[in-house]
């Protein structure tokens, strides 16, 4: 079905083909003196199709072969560059915008493919050229003129680059972050030490929060013997942002009393930061894997930057290549900050594919060779997904002991470990864990719900339980499993006909979830509403439920519901 439709949506393709002006508007086909320009037109379906099937590789071969030949000719070498760098192709890329450029091309991922080029070969001097003859996008020109910046440092010197990332300033924060970064970078890459403490400090009192901006700053504080200013803004960063690998890193160095030097980049380093920061900034905005192309400029110019092939794997997540992300995840090195979190990714995808033994094992090896935090987290994830409950409560507890000597508050270990203790029957130790994650986010719907379902499931602090739910609900209100747990708390205390209303509002926000459509069932049953039950269970077992809810559900369409609902005579969900 899904071939089905995609032909259908190459059909207004093919129609516009065969009614554009040229050769294809006559009513006959084409004749045998023109067979370049009806092979391009077919490369160029099969391309469109490839796109819209992600197969990036197979689009930029019948792209490539297009070029030359199809009317278009500047637009089909437009697609192949972009295609290619989707592929994780840079040097076919390079080679197709070139020949996009000689086509006339004057596209802004052209254009940038051809400065990031000139840069990598070292011929700022034409890079800066190329940006200059470029008429582009805000967001590509920001991107443009943070390069011509890190190229003019290498030619004319700090001030020529400063004063092309003063001209870069838009007045929008959302663009300028990432330029006033530059700017810091830029100036300690030319040893204006002082300056760039400064702009770093603006940036930092504005609230602006960018992990290579923290970096350098603390590097900056250190080496001139401000310590414990430099572990403060890190330990800010960790409490406001989150753990970032490479900052621990320098945190601990710093602890240690090791000589801190700030990092200064070079032309090409700091090029493809200027690629990498919004690229960052723009994968989190998005749910495709549009910021992968800008991910492998960056590493093109920098295969040491490691952070931007952990974003570049999560990006092709994000586009649905789970097989290209960890072939780019697996190379980052044991002797990165960032391999930890590249084998976390890799373990993920790989449990996501339910190749569970696979991640375990890889994760595993993960952390036998570099025992840290969050490969511990991972393997305790990957520990409860195959139900080892007791080994993921081992690895959690560690992490919690780790983390209570570092004064850290971690509510999400609390949480999965209360539920892991919860599926080993020890309720006591999972409700104190559960509550613990309370305290450290007393407005997180997540833990609100869990812990007043789990309560009213055990007939035990019933209102407080409700009002847990409820503030859930308030706190997000179109959560199908949060007005799930409601409907069914009032089904365990066998008010049917407020089940049912619960549970239909739940099935209408996630339709496509066998537990809700089970539940739902149950309710209609017990509310005498015995046919309607009937189709909810068989709709549930068309959703994919567990084998053991599948078994379960087959047994109530053949008896009907014969178990007690009332409080704590079942296991929770």
């Amino acid at each position: 079905m899904k071939t089905h439709r995609l032909l259908l949506a190459l059909a207004p393709l093919l129609l516009a083909a065969a009614c554009a002006s040229g050769p294809f508007s006559r009513t006959s086909y084409p004749s045998n003196d023109q067979p370049d320009e009806a092979r391009a037109y077919g490369d160029f379906m099969i391309a469109r199709f490839a796109a819209m099937t992600n197969d990036p590789q197979a689009a930029t071969r019948h792209y490539a072969s297009a070029i030359g030949t199809a009317p278009e000719e500047a637009g089909v070498a437009e697609r192949a560059v972009f295609s290619a760098l989707l592929a994780g192709d840079y040097g076919v890329a390079a080679g197709l915008a070139r020949r996009a450029s000689d086509a006339g091309s004057e596209a802004g991922l052209v254009r940038l493919t051809l400065a990031v080029d000139a840069i990598g070969r070292g011929k700022t001097d034409a890079a800066v050229e190329i940006i200059e003859a470029s008429d582009l996008r805000a967001f590509n020109r920001m991107i443009a003129r943070n390069l011509e910046a890190w190229a003019l440092l290498g030619s004319e010197g700090g001030a020529a680059a400063e004063a092309m990332l003063q001209k870069n300033l838009t007045g929008d924060p959302r663009l300028d972050n990432a330029t006033l970064h530059m700017m810091g970078l830029v100036q300690t890459a030319a040893r204006e030490d002082e300056k760039a403490a400064e702009t770093f400090r603006a940036i930092w009192e504005s609230g602006a929060r960018l992990a290579v901006g923290a970096e350098t700053y603390a590097e900056l504080l250190a080496a001139r013997g401000e310590r414990d200013r430099a572990i403060e803004i890190l330990d800010q960063f960790r409490t406001e942002v989150g753990h970032n690998a490479s900052l621990a890193a320098l945190a601990e160095r710093i602890k240690r009393g090791d000589a801190i030097a700030p990092k200064r980049f070079t032309t090409r380093q700091g090029a493809a930061l200027a690629l990498f920061l919004p690229a960052s900034a723009l994968m989190f905005q998005t749910d495709d894997d549009v910021a992968a192309v800008y991910f492998v400029l960056a590493v093109a110019l920098d295969p040491e930057l490691y952070q931007a092939r952990t974003l570049l794997g999560q990006s092709l997540l994000q586009g649905e290549r789970p097989e290209a992300a960890i072939r780019v995840l697996s190379d980052v090195p044991v002797s990165s900050p960032y391999y930890a979190t590249a084998r976390a990714q890799i373990a993920n995808t790989l449990l996501q594919e339910d190749r569970k033994e696979e991640a375990l094992a890889l994760a595993s090896d993960a952390l036998r060779a570099k025992p840290e935090r969050s490969l511990k987290l991972q393997v305790a994830d990957i520990y409860r997904a195959l139900d080892r409950h007791r080994e993921a409560e081992t690895l959690l507890s560690e992490i919690i002991a780790a983390d209570q000597a570092e004064g850290r508050k971690d509510w999400r270990v609390f949480f999965v470990r209360g539920a892991s203790r919860e599926r080993q029957s020890n309720w006591a130790g999972a409700e104190a864990d559960l509550q613990a994650a309370l305290d450290i986010q007393p407005e997180n719907a997540t833990v609100l719900n869990y812990l007043g379902y789990s309560w009213i499931d055990r007939g035990i602090k019933l209102e407080d339980g409700f009002g847990l739910i409820r503030q859930a609900l308030i706190l997000e209100p179109n959560s199908g499993h949060i007005v799930d747990s409601l409907g069914w708390a009032h089904y365990r205390l066998g008010q049917y006909e407020e089940a049912v209303d619960y549970l239909e509002r739940a099935v209408t926000l996630l339709p496509g979830d066998a537990t809700l459509n089970d539940h739902l069932g149950d309710a209609y049953w017990q509310a005498g509403r015995r046919k309607e039950a009937g189709f909810q269970w068989s709709r549930a077992l068309k959703l994919d439920p567990s084998p053991e809810d599948r078994a379960k559900i087959e047994k109530k369409l053949l008896t009907g519901l014969v178990a007690d609902p009332s409080p704590g005579s079942a296991a929770g969900r």
